[in-house]
Protein backbone atom coordinates (compact mmCIF):
# COMPACT_ATOMS: atom_id res chain seq x y z
CA UNK A 1 0.00 0.00 0.00
CA UNK A 2 1.37 3.34 -0.73
CA UNK A 3 2.19 6.05 1.85
CA UNK A 4 -0.52 8.39 0.67
CA UNK A 5 -3.29 5.96 1.03
CA UNK A 6 -1.79 4.92 4.69
CA UNK A 7 -2.30 8.67 5.28
CA UNK A 8 -5.42 8.98 3.59
CA UNK A 9 -6.73 6.35 5.58
CA UNK A 10 -5.70 7.86 8.90
CA UNK A 11 -7.56 10.77 8.36
CA UNK A 12 -10.70 9.11 7.53
CA UNK A 13 -10.70 7.00 11.12
CA UNK A 14 -9.30 10.13 12.93
CA UNK A 15 -12.35 12.19 11.69
CA UNK A 16 -14.42 9.15 12.55
CA UNK A 17 -13.07 8.96 16.24
CA UNK A 18 -13.53 13.21 16.56
CA UNK A 19 -17.03 13.14 15.03
CA UNK A 20 -17.98 10.38 17.74
CA UNK A 21 -16.44 12.20 20.23
CA UNK A 22 -18.65 14.85 19.37
CA UNK A 23 -22.17 13.26 20.31
CA UNK A 24 -24.73 15.26 21.74
CA UNK A 25 -24.95 14.33 25.54
CA UNK A 26 -27.97 14.63 27.81
CA UNK A 27 -27.43 14.61 31.31
CA UNK A 28 -30.37 14.80 34.09
CA UNK A 29 -29.32 15.42 37.84
CA UNK A 30 -28.74 17.73 40.90
CA UNK A 31 -25.92 20.37 40.75
CA UNK A 32 -23.73 19.96 42.97
CA UNK A 33 -19.44 21.66 44.34
CA UNK A 34 -17.31 18.85 43.91
CA UNK A 35 -15.03 19.30 46.95
CA UNK A 36 -18.33 19.41 49.10
CA UNK A 37 -19.61 16.42 47.58
CA UNK A 38 -15.93 14.67 47.64
CA UNK A 39 -15.24 15.65 51.38
CA UNK A 40 -18.74 15.19 53.22
CA UNK A 41 -20.76 12.61 50.60
CA UNK A 42 -24.25 12.85 48.88
CA UNK A 43 -26.33 12.93 52.19
CA UNK A 44 -24.58 16.45 53.38
CA UNK A 45 -23.59 18.01 49.69
CA UNK A 46 -26.89 17.97 48.33
CA UNK A 47 -30.49 19.39 48.32
CA UNK A 48 -31.63 23.27 49.08
CA UNK A 49 -29.68 22.68 52.69
CA UNK A 50 -26.48 22.67 50.58
CA UNK A 51 -27.07 25.42 48.61
CA UNK A 52 -25.71 28.29 50.15
CA UNK A 53 -22.01 26.46 50.98
CA UNK A 54 -22.19 25.54 47.59
CA UNK A 55 -22.40 28.43 46.23
CA UNK A 56 -19.47 29.89 48.58
CA UNK A 57 -17.03 27.41 47.01
CA UNK A 58 -18.11 27.88 43.77
CA UNK A 59 -16.81 31.50 44.33
CA UNK A 60 -13.77 30.65 45.47
CA UNK A 61 -12.89 28.63 42.37
CA UNK A 62 -14.60 25.75 43.16
CA UNK A 63 -15.54 23.36 40.16
CA UNK A 64 -19.43 22.64 39.85
CA UNK A 65 -20.34 19.13 38.67
CA UNK A 66 -24.14 17.65 38.29
CA UNK A 67 -24.64 14.28 39.98
CA UNK A 68 -26.69 11.73 38.03
CA UNK A 69 -28.11 8.53 39.24
CA UNK A 70 -26.60 6.36 36.14
CA UNK A 71 -23.20 8.24 35.27
CA UNK A 72 -22.50 9.58 38.76
CA UNK A 73 -20.36 12.76 39.10
CA UNK A 74 -19.41 15.00 35.93
CA UNK A 75 -18.12 18.08 36.04
CA UNK A 76 -19.18 21.40 33.76
CA UNK A 77 -17.04 22.64 31.56
CA UNK A 78 -17.73 25.57 28.45
CA UNK A 79 -19.78 28.95 28.93
CA UNK A 80 -21.45 27.68 31.84
CA UNK A 81 -18.15 27.12 33.73
CA UNK A 82 -17.35 31.00 32.94
CA UNK A 83 -17.14 33.25 35.94
CA UNK A 84 -16.84 31.43 38.05
CA UNK A 85 -20.26 29.35 36.90
CA UNK A 86 -22.07 32.84 37.26
CA UNK A 87 -25.03 31.22 34.46
CA UNK A 88 -25.13 28.08 36.81
CA UNK A 89 -25.37 29.57 40.26
CA UNK A 90 -29.09 30.13 40.42
CA UNK A 91 -29.41 25.85 39.49
CA UNK A 92 -27.13 24.83 42.79
CA UNK A 93 -29.12 22.34 44.18
CA UNK A 94 -31.66 21.74 41.79
CA UNK A 95 -32.68 19.15 39.39
CA UNK A 96 -32.37 20.10 36.29
CA UNK A 97 -31.34 18.72 32.15
CA UNK A 98 -28.23 19.61 30.93
CA UNK A 99 -27.04 19.08 27.36
CA UNK A 100 -23.37 19.24 25.72
CA UNK A 101 -20.42 17.19 24.40
CA UNK A 102 -18.23 15.61 25.96
CA UNK A 103 -15.18 16.46 27.83
CA UNK A 104 -12.76 16.54 30.36
CA UNK A 105 -12.52 19.05 32.92
CA UNK A 106 -7.92 20.29 34.15
CA UNK A 107 -7.34 17.11 36.09
CA UNK A 108 -8.67 14.67 33.35
CA UNK A 109 -11.60 13.56 34.89
CA UNK A 110 -15.35 13.51 32.92
CA UNK A 111 -16.73 16.35 32.47
CA UNK A 112 -19.50 17.80 30.00
CA UNK A 113 -18.87 20.99 28.10
CA UNK A 114 -22.71 22.46 28.83
CA UNK A 115 -24.49 24.54 25.90
CA UNK A 116 -27.99 23.95 26.89
CA UNK A 117 -29.62 24.02 30.73
CA UNK A 118 -33.46 23.57 31.74
CA UNK A 119 -34.64 22.81 35.28
CA UNK A 120 -36.61 20.02 35.82
CA UNK A 121 -40.05 20.89 36.04
CA UNK A 122 -41.80 18.13 38.78
CA UNK A 123 -45.23 16.81 38.14
CA UNK A 124 -47.74 17.60 41.00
Amino acid sequence: MSTRWVVVIAAAAAMGVLAHAQQPLTLRGEIVEVSCYTKLGIEKSTGAAHTACAKECAAKGQPLAILTDGDGLVKITGDYADQKYAKLLPFVGRQVEVTGTPDRYLDYSRAIKVTKLAPIAYKK
